[in-house]
């Protein structure tokens, strides 16, 4: 059956904050195509499938929709997961059951952002530093390494639910 899965994620930046999301995320995920439980899989929006990192193999899952949106100094992002699913056991633990949504789902979302302080003054490399939010942290805070300014702040992880 085909299953939708909505991650969610707000952070705050500073106005000398240039904050971009990235296309990319990993999720753990039930794999159909190994029949392993909690999977890590490699997701990009624009592919056509996801990548399970347990042999590396294509994987029925992928980014169907992505939305970044900005409000005054919050950005904001919204994805859906897409994927096939099924019930199956475990392929090396058989006491092991899949699900349409991990008991305890993990989500790693990317950013890059750059530092107008650092571009003001002509440093090179003001655009090149990544960050990311990752499930289970609590509030994280990203400052430039070159002049210390803080830039980001996270006040905590994604959220993960199934969706209609």
């Amino acid at each position: 059956m085909l299953s939708h899965v909505e991650v969610t994620a707000r952070v705050a930046v500073t106005p000398a904050t240039h904050f971009v999301w990235s296309n990319r995320l990993d999720f753990t995920h039930d794999c159909l195509v190994c029949l392993r439980v909690g999977r890590l899989m490699q997701l990009r929006h624009g592919m056509p499938y996801g990548l399970c990192t347990g042999n590396e193999h294509p994987a029925p899952i992928r980014v169907s929709a992505f939305d970044a949106t900005d409000h005054g100094t919050e950005r904001r992002l919204r994805c859906r997961i897409t994927s096939w699913w099924a019930p199956f056991n475990d392929l090396m633990e058989p006491d092991v059951q899949a699900s349409e949504l991990a008991a305890q789902p993990w989500v790693r979302l990317n950013y890059r952002v750059g530092c107008h302080i650092c571009r003001d003054n002509g440093v090179s490399g003001w655009l090149g530093i990544e960050g990311d939010l990752t499930s289970g942290a609590g509030q994280v805070t990203s400052s430039c390494p070159r002049c210390e300014t803080e830039l980001v702040t996270a006040s905590g992880p994604p959220e993960i639910n199934l969706a209609c």
